[in-house]
């Protein structure tokens, strides 16, 4: 269902952004990275 999807992207995004900061880096981090490959 849509709520079900919602809450595993919330999950996703959650544990993205921990990684992303044990490791001192940041969602802008990822967002250069895209831009840097358009």
């Amino acid at each position: 269902t849509e709520e079900d999807l919602i809450g595993e992207a919330a999950d996703l995004l959650f544990h993205l952004t921990f990684l992303l900061k044990e490791k001192g880096l940041s969602i802008k981090d990822i967002a250069k990275k895209l831009e840097s490959r358009h």
